[in-house]
């Protein structure tokens, strides 16, 4: 009987998943219906505790499915199907609404190169990074300026256990059962805030990758300051990781513009470093099936938005 009830369970979250991917009104309809109200209410409950519920939540469930794997093997796939019907409901939707912000995915160098020298400009201009003290309280303020689908309810809050995140290379995540914005307290603090607002973005409803990067932007440029800062770092990060694929002399030239303290902060968030490769196996394999796979890894749609601003104002 469990093993039939762990079926239709995942089976109907599978269908549920495809079902808004074919149909993008009932997606945006259970955002809006659904999510907004049920994210909000949690992300409020849950930001009461001021460590991440999800760290001592994911050891207890590994426990009890190990204990499952000896005892009982159709509660442990009931448990899991469990798991995967919350990341469905409450999570997949999302990927399948209309973009507030459209990316054209064609770039040229020269655009590319324009972009980074704005960006270069405006870093080199700021001075000295410092890193607010209330980073957290101030990252919720500062992403409610996008006014995402959702409303934000709960600040991020940094790993009480960072051990894991630095294991897995994440500077920040979201996690969609507990509705929590977790930040790497280990990450270099020149691109905290921004990391922080778009975990914030996830909570606010916005699953796109590429999407969350662009609303996080907007939102750290208006609040200014620290904040714009780290998303202007994290932009000439995405913007010269597309510009060394096509011109590796303007990607040089772009780093030796670089004052010494932004250079330091540049590559202290990863600039230079080869994109990491896509996941794999069972993960990847639902990914696809969901139709959310590109949307998962497109964090560089940030660089392509940015150039097709700087085309329209040419």
């Amino acid at each position: 009987m469990l093993y039939i009830a762990a079926g239709v369970l995942a089976g109907g979250s599978m269908l549920f998943v495809l079902a808004c991917r074919c149909f993008p009104g009932l997606a945006e309809g259970w955002m809006e219906a659904v999510f907004a109200p049920v994210a909000s209410a949690l992300a409020s409950l849950s930001g009461k505790c001021a460590f991440p519920i999800a760290e001592p939540l994911a050891l207890l469930l590994v426990a009890l499915l190990v204990f499952l794997l000896f005892r009982s093997r159709r509660g442990a796939c009931l448990l899991l199907s469990g798991i995967v019907a919350g990341y469905a409901l409450f999570w997949t939707p999302a990927y399948f609404v209309p973009e507030r912000y459209p990316v054209d995915g064609q770039v040229e160098s020269g655009a590319l190169t324009a972009v980074c020298g704005e960006l270069i400009e405006r870093l080199n201009a700021y001075g000295a990074f410092a890193l607010p003290d209330d980073l957290c309280e101030r990252a919720l303020e500062a992403a409610s300026l996008a006014e995402p689908p959702a409303p934000l309810t709960a600040a991020p809050k940094y790993a009480r256990y960072p051990e894991w995140m630095r294991a897995l290379s994440l500077a920040g995540l979201y996690v969609p059962w507990t509705f929590e914005a977790v930040v790497n307290p280990d990450e270099a603090e020149a691109g905290r805030p921004f990391t922080a607002v778009h975990e914030l973005m996830h909570m606010g409803g916005v699953a796109d990758e590429g999407q969350a990067n662009i609303y996080a932007y907007v939102a750290c440029q208006q609040a200014g300051g620290a904040f714009a800062y780290s998303s202007d770092l994290w932009a000439l990060q995405y913007a010269m990781a597309a510009l060394g694929e096509l011109d590796g002399a303007a990607w040089n030239d772009c780093l030796g513009r670089l004052s010494e303290s932004v250079r330091a902060d540049f590559f202290a968030i990863g600039g230079g470093a080869p994109p990491s490769a896509a996941s794999g196996g069972a993960v990847e394999a639902f990914l696809r099936l969901g139709g959310i796979s590109e949307k998962t890894a497109n964090y560089g749609a940030l660089a392509v938005w940015l150039c097709n601003a700087y085309c329209m104002n040419a």
